[in-house]
């Protein structure tokens, strides 16, 4: 334990010093940039919170992209838009589309919200999390900005939050405008539609479409495969301005998969249909913003006809008072249901099944001076199976002076196992690994988790520098287990692992360079342990570096060339084919070239994995190169 200490402040004093020396070197030869806005300055979030704070204020790790960088790194979709966010990892393998990690985690602590309300998904009763999917199918144009929290977040947005927040905010209404768009890779092809009503009186609306195919991808000597086939997905967003104080919002969204894999020399359908129905109010006065919400989704699924029926609610009322000019309370209370109407080849024997979770939350944000701002905030959670549970977090900032500061967050989560984690007996579902049968677990535990972290945050000059130390700790974690190999499929079972850790160092350095030029480095350091059985946990590199160089015409910006290059050292996988547990190495090189005309057309060409140094075991596809355009008119 001591030898680990000291590796970890070893890490934290050279990246500290080497930050130092980098920063200091070429703050004084650097030339004004440009493209400035995109690094620096006070930005504001609204996700860590739920109330509006700047980037600097807010005690938990926070990072925010901006719809410049999704459109300069040529991203056909949410998840890719991801790629390079720090300690975020979305992997291209071929058998993850619904995979996303933050420091480690595993997929079902991380919440993906829109706008900041739940969104059901296809996953919502697995144990992939619930709404991982969505990345992939809402279209990137429509987005302003994606907010990434990193860190327990339980407090205020319950058990899926365990590991962070993904909060993914849509443009608003402006004016009528039409943007055609198409992308084409050796992954999938896709043409997408936004509609835009601009402000008619009171209202305003979106409308998006999307339609992908997703190519057939099979690995070398295995008869297995990606999920192929067609994809559509359809979303209506509408605002109706009350008066200058009250606004009522309308969204609705389909999404239809027709979908096969090849397993094991089978080929297997999988069929999804999906309807969310949301309707929101939000309210203001001189001292008050308070919201109300309520969402239901309805999900079909199944292989050769959708007769697995999931349906899914949620109610939240939230009021955020100004009690003086330094103290914010929020107070908000929220229920969500999950239940199986009818379940056929892919759900086993869950239906009438169900699943209800009531909260109530409180926050006080409460600035002490010029220098510190305290954030504490504490949910009380019921479930109607396994009762309740209390889940507490602070988080302080001290400014030492305009541009040095430190953050403290401490945080504790809470998840009861889901309704197919206890009852289905048949999930089929895909692994990094491959495809595999999942069953049941009536005996499962609630998992436990408590998060720490502490993060210096320096700027010098137009310099961006942070260093975070982290640790989370979950108790009774929820994973699968090989319980049955051969017989056509192997059996996997869900069941708790008596602890899991994940602990590391990350490292964040933005710098303008002058005529257009900016770079971006990040360096984190991982140890994802299952302590149960004293081993690695899967998908998960010791070491991730990545080096971002972006260049934005002046002046015109018609024209923007990224490159990046992200090394993995230590990386720990299972083999796509035989599920064989290894450790890696290895880098991938991309590259995106963007042109404008004027605010109506734009193109992108790039290559992801341009020397193609993937490894093929774990599923990647290899190089791959990807062309888009658009047009607004």
């Amino acid at each position: 334990m001591k030898n680990k200490r000291s590796r970890f402040l070893n890490i934290a004093v050279t990246l500290c010093a080497a930050g130092s020396v980098f920063a200091g070197a070429v703050a004084n030869a650097a030339e004004p940039s440009e493209n400035l806005d995109s690094y620096q300055g006070d930005e504001y979030v609204v996700t860590a919170t739920r109330t509006e704070l700047t980037t600097k204020e807010v005690p938990q790790s926070v990072e925010v992209i901006t719809k410049e960088e999704i459109q300069n790194i040529g991203a056909s979709n949410a998840r890719e838009a991801l790629r390079l966010a720090t300690n975020v990892e979305v992997p291209e393998a071929r058998t993850m589309d619904n995979f996303i990690s933050v420091r480690g985690s595993s997929t079902k602590d991380v919440l993906v919200l829109l706008n900041g309300r739940r969104i059901p998904g296809e996953g919502a009763l697995d144990s992939a999390g619930g709404n991982q999917y969505v990345l992939s199918r809402i279209n990137v144009n429509n987005i302003e900005r994606i907010e990434i929290v990193r860190g327990p977040a339980g407090a205020l947005y319950g058990s899926d939050a365990q590991a962070g927040v993904i909060n993914i905010i849509t443009k608003k209404p402006e004016q009528q405008s039409v943007t055609v768009g198409v992308t084409t890779s050796d992954r999938e092809m896709s043409n997408y539609y936004h509609f835009d009503t601009g402000k008619d009186g009171k209202l305003s609306a979106t409308f998006d479409a999307n339609f992908t195919k997703v190519r057939f991808n099979q690995w070398d000597g295995a008869a297995m495969s990606n999920f192929y086939g067609p994809k559509q997905f359809y979303s209506l967003d509408v605002d109706y301005e009350m008066d200058d104080n009250n606004k009522l919002n309308l969204y609705l969204d389909y999404e239809n998969d027709d979908q096969a894999y090849l397993s094991r020399g089978n080929y297997t359908n999988r069929r999804v249909d999906k309807k969310t129905a949301a309707l929101t109010y939000t309210g203001n006065n001189e001292n008050s913003n308070y919201s109300a919400n309520f969402t239901y989704g309805v999900l079909k699924k199944g292989q050769t006809s959708k007769d697995d029926e999931y349906k899914f609610w949620s109610a939240e009322v939230r009021d955020t008072i100004k009690l003086d000019d330094n103290n914010r309370l929020t107070v908000g209370a929220e229920t969500t249901n999950y239940n199986t109407d009818k379940a056929g080849t892919m759900g086993g024997s869950i239906e009438g099944k169900s699943s209800t979770e009531y909260a109530v939350y409180v926050q006080d944000e409460l600035k002490v001076g010029e220098k510190l701002i305290v954030i504490p905030s504490v949910r009380y959670n019921y479930h109607d199976a396994y009762g309740s549970e209390t889940t507490p977090n602070i988080g302080t900032t001290y400014s030492f002076t305009d541009s040095q500061r430190i953050k403290v967050n401490y945080g504790e989560g809470y998840r009861a196992p889901s309704i197919n984690e206890l009852y289905s007996e048949t999930g089929y579902v895909i692994f990094p690994s491959g495809y595999g049968q999942l069953i049941a677990n009536p005996d499962l535990k609630p998992e436990k988790s408590k998060g720490y972290e502490i993060s210096y945050e320096q700027e010098f000059g137009d310099t961006e520098t942070k260093l975070t130390y982290f640790k989370n700790e979950k108790e009774d974690a929820i994973s699968q287990r090989l319980i049955q190999t051969g017989g056509g499929l192997d059996v996997y079972q869900y069941d708790n692992i008596s602890e899991t850790t994940t602990e590391g160092v990350e490292f964040e350095i933005k710098k303008p360079l002058g005529n257009g030029f900016a770079l971006v480095g990040n360096y984190a350091y991982l140890d994802a342990m299952d302590k149960e059985n004293n081993t690695r946990l899967d998908w998960s590199a010791r070491n991730t570096y990545t080096l971002k160089l972006e260049w934005v015409e002046p002046v015109k910006q018609e024209w923007s060339v990224m490159a990046w290059n992200k090394w993995y050292s230590d990386y720990k996988y299972q083999e796509v084919v035989g599920g064989t547990q290894k450790n890696g190495s290895f880098n991938t090189f991309n590259f995106v070239i963007n042109k404008r005309w004027g605010d109506k057309y734009r193109a992108y060409v790039g290559m992801d994995n341009v020397f193609d140094t993937a490894p093929e075991d774990m599923g990647y596809s290899g190089r791959m190169w990807r062309v888009g355009a658009e047009m607004t008119f």
